[in-house]
């Protein structure tokens, strides 16, 4: 079976995006398939989805929105009630809502006149809270370090410079002056289950200054990036040594990994579908 779109190869090979954006990705490509393969039958649209799910999850272990959406897909679909573009918009539906009661929850108990807000690399839902919180007439400034190697802080800083927020933008080694400057901590998520998440790897680092300089940490997220247990395969967490070091040097191994596991250990708080949760004292969310 052949999935003949550039945009779904694209998608399998890129790394840095985050899991929304990466999400609404994959449902346009969905969309496209069952819509112009509509006559397919029951068995060969499920054999279908199986095949296209294999091939996201395998380039995309450490995205828990994946296996969720799967498993309601299917359990929708066995119904034979809905064809697989209604499904498909009720779920991510449901997901763009509970993203957008996370940014508004956000907007309206965190960032405030005179804030100073670090964030690191670059969540499509952290953005669109600052945004919104610009757009409501609050004046702050947002903090970054370039989260290289890719660059996402760097981008960030230039999509929230050229739309009229101050931003200070400083070298990943100088987090702990970064982090020193802020009063509010704000992650996105990949993944998260009772006891951690997964985010791009130096938001530890972050997190870690945060609870020595006694600086709120939040991570903003919705349900659908929730699973009961943290990723077991992080094999495809490997990415060009060129990305580091151009030239090859006997007796040089370049280590490139772009995610890593977090304990919540240290975070004030998790905003998930709008809701402020918190953790108990083995710093586990309180559901």
């Amino acid at each position: 079976m052949m999935i003949n779109y550039p945009e779904f190869e694209a998608m399998l090979m890129e790394q840095e995006a985050g899991a929304t954006t990466t999400f609404f990705k994959y449902i346009n490509i969905l969309n496209r398939y069952f819509t112009e393969n509509a006559g397919l039958s029951p068995a060969e649209q499920k054999n279908a989805l199986e095949f296209i799910y294999q091939k996201v999850r395998d380039a995309h272990p450490l995205i828990a929105i994946f296996p969720n959406m799967q498993t309601y897909l299917l359990k929708e679909f066995g119904k034979g009630k809905k064809s697989i573009p209604e499904i498909l918009a009720i779920f991510s539906g449901e997901v763009r809502k509970n993203i957008d009661k996370t940014i508004m929850t956000c907007v309206d108990k965190l960032i405030k006149d005179g804030s100073k807000i670090f964030t690191f690399s670059h969540s499509s839902v952290v953005r669109k809270a600052i945004m919104e919180a610009a757009g409501k007439g609050r004046r702050f400034e947002v903090i970054l370090t370039e989260a290289r190697p890719v660059g996402e802080g760097l981008a960030l800083a230039k999509f929230l410079g050229r739309a009229g927020i101050p931003v200070s933008l400083y070298t990943d080694a100088a987090m702990e002056l970064a982090v020193s400057r802020c009063d509010l901590v704000l992650v996105g998520t990949d993944w998260y289950w009772y006891r951690g998440f997964i985010n791009k790897i130096g938001t530890h680092s972050a997190q870690r200054i945060a609870e020595e300089r006694e600086k709120a940490f939040y991570i903003l997220t919705d349900s659908s990036k929730f699973m009961p247990t943290p990723p077991s395969d992080w094999s495809r967490d490997r990415h060009p040594e060129s990305q580091i070091l151009v030239e090859h040097i006997e007796n040089v191994t370049v280590h490139n990994p772009y995610f890593e596991s977090i304990w919540f250990r240290g975070a004030d708080g998790i905003i998930i579908d709008g809701d402020i949760k918190v953790f108990d004292k083995n710093c586990e969310i309180i559901m």
